[in-house]
Order: structure tokens, then sequence, then C-alpha cells
């Protein structure tokens, strides 16, 4: 249960910072959230398995930002 609500609360605090800088980078994310490894990656799973970002490539970069309707 503490490890469903750690991530509930990452998953909250990786959006928030995407929906300030509209897109981002994961190694932005982890040097403004200071996740670890697995924190973020959980994070970032579960928000766009929710449909609530998107990840894109844009030349050779990985990028985050959020999905509009």
């Amino acid at each position: 249960m503490k490890d469903l609500e750690k991530t509930t609360g990452n998953m909250k605090l990786v959006y928030s910072v995407l929906c300030a800088l509209k897109k981002c980078t994961i190694f932005d994310l982890q040097k403004i959230t200071k996740f670890k490894d697995v924190d973020l990656c959980l994070a970032l799973g579960y928000l766009i398995q929710g449909d609530k970002i998107y990840q894109k490539r844009i030349d050779d970069m990985v990028y985050y930002g959020i999905v509009t309707n």
C-alpha cells in the first residue's frame, strides 16, 4: 500500500511539472524531481498508460508532455 501511495504522489508531481513546462526530457524531470530512475519510470509509465502524458522522440531525444483532449 505504501508503494502505491508513493507512486501516486510521484505521478502527481511529475504531472504538475509537465503542466508547468509543457514538455521536457527525462533528464529534466529527474533533475527537477530528484527521483530515482525506478520511481520516475514508474510514474511516467502509469501516466502514459492512463493517457495523461505522451512520450515522443524528436531527433535523438525523448520528450514528455501533457495530453490535451
